[in-house]
Parts: C-alpha cells; sequence; structure tokens
C-alpha cells in the first residue's frame, strides 16, 4: 500500500518530487490558460483644463474600457471639501465578465465645479456594486492641481440691431421688387 502511494508522490512525508516537477507545472498551465484579464478604467483620472482659472468649470476625464464606468447617473456625484482637499465621489458600474461589457469606450467627461485661485487636490472615489451585491469602494486618484488668475467679470451683453415689423415689410417689398425687374428683364430679352 505504501509503494502505491509513493508511485504518486503523495502521502509521502519528504517525497514531493512527482508534485513538483509533474503536477505543479500543468496546475500552473491550467491557472494561466483559465485565468481571465485584468479589467480596469484605460487610464488615471485627469482634470481638464490643465491650468484651471477662477471662471473654468473643472471636469474629471477617464478613459473608459467599456466594463467600467465611473458615473450611471442614477445617483447625483458628491463634491465635498475641506480646506483643500476636494473630494469627489462618483456612482458608478463595473462588470467583471469581458462577454457582457455594455459600458462602451472612450473618455467619460464628468463636470465637476470650478474654484477660486489657489492650490487643491481632488480625490476621485468610485463606488459599484460588487459581485456579491455589495458597495466596492475605490479611490482612483487623488490629482493636484492649481487654479491660477483671477476672475474675469463676465461682460455686459450688448444689444444688436434686429428688425422690427416694419423693417420686415420693408425688406419683403425690396426683394419682390428686385425679382419682379429680373423677371421682366429676361421677358424682354426673349
Amino acid at each position: 500500500m505504501q509503494q502505491a502511494y509513493s508511485q504518486f508522490g503523495f502521502g509521502l512525508p519528504g517525497n514531493r518530487g512527482m508534485f513538483k516537477h509533474r503536477v505543479a507545472p500543468q496546475l500552473v498551465l491550467l491557472f494561466v490558460l483559465f485565468a481571465r484579464p485584468a479589467r480596469a478604467f484605460g487610464g488615471p483620472p485627469y482634470l481638464v483644463p490643465a491650468n484651471p482659472t477662477p471662471n473654468d468649470t473643472i471636469s474629471v476625464d477617464i478613459l473608459g474600457d467599456g466594463c467600467d464606468i465611473l458615473d450611471t447617473g442614477v445617483v447625483a456625484i458628491q463634491i465635498t471639501q475641506q480646506g483643500n482637499a476636494i473630494t469627489g465621489v462618483f456612482f458608478g458600474g463595473h462588470e467583471g465578465d469581458p462577454e457582457n461589457c455594455i459600458y462602451g469606450t472612450g473618455t467619460q467627461t464628468y463636470p465637476v465645479g470650478s474654484w477660486p485661485a489657489g492650490s487643491y487636490t481632488f480625490a476621485v472615489v468610485w463606488n459599484y456594486f460588487g459581485a456579491a451585491g455589495e458597495v466596492e469602494t475605490q479611490t482612483l486618484g487623488v490629482i493636484p492641481f492649481t487654479v491660477t488668475g483671477t476672475v474675469i467679470p463676465p461682460t455686459a451683453a450688448v444689444g444688436a440691431p434686429t428688425l422690427g415689423i416694419a423693417g420686415l415689410g420693408i425688406l419683403l417689398l425690396g426683394l419682390v421688387g428686385i425679382a419682379r425687374w429680373s423677371l421682366r428683364k429676361q421677358l424682354r430679352n426673349e
């Protein structure tokens, strides 16, 4: 009986030759063949514009891969600020099975606000439902940025001349006169 077990390398202390040289490489190959590629966003989040002023609306951009979406639009983006630390909490979606990726690829853009001149950090926090239905939380990045410049007041609206009813009537009569003159000229030439 002891000889039968030793033939396969099981059950005997110190006899791990078969497992080490035959079974372990086959298990590694099996795991490699059936492993799924790790999928996530196509890159870290970044802010647009890169050098904002107080007049700019700052947006968070992230490259989507089809299996993840930063914000589904169901729950509003929550922006909180403590001193110069700003946190944006997004409630998005994640699909673990690459066969069911439905979100599309490309840059996802989300406006988050504007701030007065100063140095800040913006933390992008992503919540989504995991495989078991629990809410998973991931910090995708903490982005330092500086708002420069001063607030430029908006320019006052300048009135532009427009045509009233009388002006439209005169324009219409002029067009009818030109069309009538052109038509008479063509009839005389024939």
